[in-house]
């Protein structure tokens, strides 16, 4: 399967010792997070714990993005996947740090994860892309097998054969109420934006990042802005074309 040519977030739970406040705790997860994306400290920003734990009281999974160039195309066109990663795959100091930077999120923004973070991280996700391929019947070019839905965070892996993948970088783009296997048949067990055959694929109008959009954007209600696609990012979903829009339930703040 190829992409040809593609036009187109924390409960503050950590551990600290006696004597500590719970609110120092928070700041220091806080203060951890920043440095996951090499984000200067800064204690005005810092949020209170009851801002903290009522803002993951109800979802279960992070949503991040990973993006790759593909191969010899002069890093002009690039390929993305959605990566669904429940959040109990992560250690409680892990979760604190990602939540924090999703209340840093509104539903117009993502933010890029440092390499030297998430290349350490083998919490298992599930994996959503799409390309194009021959074949006709809905979202066979969605792959969701063995591979796809025990997805290590880390992993230098993508469901097409041209990516780069020694240029992965990875963005959080928030949490959702849905799991991998939950999101994968709400974008496949109906038309939602596109059949996803791979006939289906079109480099300008119905791509990888056009699928990525629709999985960000109509199944988890956040963003589909993508990190500097250029011309491989070319299309504005719709989610009146979804069933039910927003079936994530998911959330930035």
């Amino acid at each position: 399967m190829k992409c040809w040519i593609v036009f187109t977030g924390l409960l503050v739970a950590t551990t600290f010792d006696v004597g500590t406040s719970a609110d120092d705790a928070i700041i220091s997860a806080e203060l951890k997070a920043q440095d996951m994306i090499g984000r200067p400290h800064d204690s005005n920003q810092l949020r209170s714990q009851q801002h903290y734990q009522e803002r993951i009281d109800s979802d279960d999974s992070f949503v991040f993005l990973q993006k790759f160039p593909l191969e010899h195309s002069d890093g002009l066109f690039f390929h993305t996947e959605v990566l669904v990663c429940p959040r109990d795959n992560f250690s409680i100091e892990d979760q604190a740090e990602i939540d924090d930077l999703v209340s840093s999120l509104d539903d117009t923004s993502f933010v890029e994860i440092k390499e030297s973070w998430w290349s350490t991280r083998t919490a298992n996700c599930v994996e959503m892309g799409y390309g194009g391929a021959p074949c006709k019947e809905r979202c066979c070019a969605v792959p969701h097998g063995p591979d796809q839905v025990n997805f290590s965070l880390n992993e230098r892996r993508a469901v097409i054969s041209n990516a780069d993948l020694t240029q992965k970088s990875l963005f959080l783009y928030g949490r959702g109420t849905l799991d991998g296997e939950a999101a994968y048949h709400a974008t496949c067990d109906q038309t939602c934006w596109s059949n996803w055959a791979g006939t289906d694929y079109n480099p300008l109008t119905n791509n990888c990042n056009t699928f990525t959009s629709t999985v960000l954007h109509c199944i988890f209600g956040l963003s589909e802005k993508k990190p500097n696609l250029g011309p491989s990012d070319m299309v504005t979903v719709t989610c009146d074309k979804c069933p039910s829009p927003s079936l994530g339930t998911a959330s930035t703040v």
